[in-house]
């Protein structure tokens, strides 16, 4: 029993936290509710109008702090960085209430009662987060919410790794050694004035098993091709996660609004029931949210098929083989056409133009589009005929984008980038993803692949909501899309 709590006892500590954010909103309630009785002309309401009244007030709240991902940060984000969420989930979730106030008939929602709400609800908010941090640390000294970790080296950015554990303790990280590529000249080293045990790599098996290790961090992806090589197999062999924690990755986290100092996983084990059951409710929640857009996007999907075949006639569909991984397996993504019909011709004379890297292709002035063409592309509205392959089961809302399978053939895959890349293959590539909403057109190949990485290890119903909610602005303003 104890095991299993301590392998689940993430998911356990974010379904207490949605808990006592829950209840920090009823509480809320029922404070606004007394302070309104104790002012001047109260007009009482039935205990089921304010039981409803309550309900909307938590479905707002918690669904904004969904959608921003403030429960995705419980365990991934700094104190700051989470009550910097909270903030603006309040603001968003106050516009929302506000605007829900002054549309329908006072009665039923007591202005004075909701400004009451809306003054206490950081009061009692924070007061639960304050009790959430606490309990998160009394758990650690029982080893809920702990990991035994290794740190690969302490040079090259190993220090800064090890500072990083000190500083944010919350992570849960047991540091138990540093392991060298080659002789160690003690068997202790001291870094800030800690000492940590130091290893061999040819002792790398033998640690693992005797300390339980559960991950294994790195400051750069470069080590992998520098003379740690083996660090991948060992992982593999074990089933134990590998780690990068570097400046390059951070700076990429930031560029997709993810502040997750535990940096970005490269290798993961499989977890079949675990990912057999993300499977079914990400399936299940791609058939619902393609059948509702193909329902409320009909009208722009007519005004899309008519501009095209006004403009350039038919086909007005565009269908092309494509994959995620090299190799992989390949489908038929579909979309509207942009281009002239013979755009694929006249790819080959082009690449010398391309403005993007690895198998990307991007050309910001792209002489084949049409002039429907540049305006689908940039508010997206060519992608909306993947939902089809969404509902054929091909594809999700959200995942990796997938690539043209020739555009593979333009790669040279002696970059570190295809060591570990292949796990981009273990979900379903997405009409949209993380690239999407961090830049898109604007990041290359290597940037492309690190944020996959990222959601292929963190991905769950919590996080598809989130980047789906970050779609509709960049769709909106067609930011980086050419």
């Amino acid at each position: 029993m104890k095991h299993m709590i301590h392998r689940h006892w993430r998911l356990i500590f974010l379904g207490i936290t949605l808990l006592v954010d829950a209840s920090a909103v009823v509480a809320s309630s029922a404070a606004a509710y007394y302070l309104w009785y104790l002012f001047p002309n109260f007009i009482p309401v039935s205990l089921t109008g304010l039981a409803n009244i309550t309900l909307f007030y938590t479905a707002v709240f918690l669904s904004m702090a969904t959608m921003l991902g403030l429960y995705r940060s419980s365990y991934h984000s700094t104190i700051p960085r989470q009550y910097f969420l909270a903030g603006k989930t309040y603001i968003y979730s106050t516009l929302i209430i506000l605007s829900f106030l002054y549309a329908i008939r006072p009665e039923e929602f007591p202005r004075k009662y909701t400004l009451f709400f809306l003054f206490v609800l950081p009061l009692f908010f924070s007061a639960g987060r304050m009790i959430m941090k606490h309990l998160n640390s009394w758990c650690r000294r029982f080893g809920y919410g702990t990991f035994n970790s290794l740190l690969m080296g302490y040079e090259n950015g190993g220090v800064k790794i090890f500072e990083r554990f000190k500083g944010f303790p919350e992570l849960g990280y047991e540091l138990k050694g540093a392991v060298h590529r080659n002789g160690v000249p003690h068997e202790r080293v001291r870094i800030h004035g800690v000492e940590i045990p130091s290893y061999r790599m040819k002792d790398l098996d033998r640690v693992i098993d005797e300390q339980c290790i559960d991950r294994i961090f790195i400051p750069s992806p470069a080590i992998l091709t520098d003379g740690y090589a083996d660090v991948l197999r060992v992982t593999k062999k074990h089933y134990i996660k590998l780690k990068v924690l570097s400046g390059e990755a951070d700076m990429l986290l930031r560029t997709a609004n993810i502040y997750d100092i535990s940096g970005i996983t490269i290798f993961s084990p499989p977890r079949r029931r675990v990912d057999l059951g993300k499977r079914i409710v990400k399936r299940m929640f791609d058939l619902a949210g393609a059948a509702a857009l193909l329902i409320v996007l009909s009208p722009v999907f007519l005004i899309a098929a008519a501009s095209i075949a006004f403009e350039s006639g038919f086909p007005i569909l565009y269908k092309q083989r494509r994959t995620l991984v090299r190799g992989g397996r390949t489908f038929h993504l579909y979309k509207y056409r942009s281009m002239i019909k013979n755009a694929d011709e006249m790819k080959q004379s082009l690449f010398d133009a391309n403005e993007s890297s690895g198998p990307l292709f991007k050309i910001k002035n792209d002489p084949r589009m049409t002039k429907v063409g540049r305006i689908i592309r940039k508010f997206s509205v060519d992608e909306l005929p993947q939902l089809l392959n969404v509902l054929k089961g091909e594809m999700s809302l959200v995942g990796p984008r997938p690539l043209p399978v020739t555009d593979y053939e333009k790669v040279d895959r002696s970059s570190d980038v295809w060591e570990y890349m292949n796990a981009r293959g273990r979900v379903k590539p997405g009409m949209t993803g993380l690239w999407q909403v961090s830049g898109r057109s604007n990041l290359g190949f290597r940037e492309m692949v690190w944020l996959d990485l990222y959601y292929v290890e963190n991905q769950s119903l919590l996080f598809d909501l989130e980047i789906i909610f970050a779609t509709l602005p960049v769709v909106l303003f067609g930011k980086g899309a050419y």
